[in-house]
């Protein structure tokens, strides 16, 4: 039960600074033209997600990952105080939101060896954090002083629960192949990351769907590791991926069939990023940063604008990467478990 609690609250946390990174930037808007905003959107990201690889090497080295999810609930807090500021407030909300998810998303994992569930918990959350921190930047009321004490609560609440805690880098030699392994997972995952970024769906206009869509996300990813514990790797990820084709494609103008088919196709999230962190050793900091990093560069086409629209083309490109991404995610399970089979004989 401890456990349970402990990873419940870095989940919250989690949801906690995407919402107040999203919130940041997205209520100083309406002060500036739109090139600003691209540019400012292009920091968040590359600083938050494209700077992980970096933070998180170094915390696998001095293991600083408690103090990585102090700083990191921390530091957008404090971005929220200097939000006047403009760039210099987030950027040092990003830099805490980097550093949060390397450390959060090490000790979660920790605590449950050899399970994928941990990493889908404790990430899900942060696609709701991203759709209130726009929602709620939209509305008239500042909501700052309530994110500032929410956070300030959660620091206090983790570090009760975790300082007597002896926080370990539990891990397995790495693999001999790992670097083909880990090669294929940041295949996979850019191949998830850049059909999530073109699909099309009619009816996400208003608020309802909005929402629904976001919870399809959440409980995929949610439920992804936790499928994959029980029913295993091979079977829930390609599933997953194989079940949502046909349903995102008719979810363009069917919401209940694109609803259920985001939910199918973030069950690859928690097994890849399980996967590829068991994979890399004690550089479980370092492999959950390349996961962010490669997805920020599969995002990139459509932040400066790319899209495919409905048609033969958008068709043929989401069923050949669905294919590819499924035999992919096939080959990468059955090095996996031939790996494991060898540490133990």
């Amino acid at each position: 039960m401890d456990r349970i609690i402990k990873i419940f609250l870095l989940s919250i946390g989690h949801l906690m600074i995407d919402l107040s990174g999203i919130y940041l930037i997205n209520v100083q808007y309406n002060d500036y033209d739109f090139s600003l905003i691209v540019f400012y959107f292009l920091v968040y990201n590359l600083i938050a997600f494209g700077l992980q690889p970096f933070v998180g090497y170094y915390a696998d080295i001095k293991n600083k990952y408690f103090l990585y999810v102090i700083l990191g609930l921390l530091l957008p807090a404090i971005g929220l105080l200097l939000m006047d500021f403009g760039i210099v407030a987030i950027i040092i909300s990003t830099i805490g939101n980097a550093i949060y998810h390397v450390g959060g998303g090490v000790i979660s994992v920790n605590m449950y060896p050899d399970k994928a569930a941990p990493a889908g918990i404790f990430v899900a959350p942060g696609a709701i954090g991203v759709f209130l921190g726009v929602y709620l930047a939209n509305k008239s009321m500042s909501y700052t002083p309530i994110f500032i004490a929410i956070s300030l609560i959660l620091i206090i609440l983790i570090y009760y629960k975790f300082k007597d805690s002896e926080i370990e880098n539990k891990y397995k030699k790495i693999s001999d192949n790992f670097a083909l392994i880990v090669g294929l997972i940041l295949l996979v995952i850019g191949i998830r990351g850049f059909l999530g970024s073109i699909l099309l769906f009619t009816w996400v206009n208003t608020l309802t769907y909005q929402i629904l869509l976001v919870s399809s996300i959440f409980l995929g990813k949610f439920f992804g590791g936790i499928l994959g514990d029980r029913f295993g790797f091979k079977e829930t990820g390609i599933f997953g991926l194989i079940a949502s084709a046909p349903l995102l494609l008719l979810g363009y103008s069917i919401p209940i069939l694109g609803l259920i088919g985001a939910l199918f196709f973030n069950f690859t999230m928690a097994i890849t990023l399980f996967l590829i962190i068991d994979n890399l050793g004690r550089f479980k900091g370092f492999a959950f940063g390349l996961t962010t990093l490669t997805l920020v560069i599969t995002f990139l086409p459509k932040s400066f604008g790319f899209s495919i629209e409905i048609g033969f083309l958008y068709y043929a490109v989401i069923i050949l990467l669905v294919i590819i991404g499924s035999y992919i995610l096939h080959r990468i399970v059955i090095l996996y478990e031939i790996n494991n089979k060898r540490l133990k004989e």
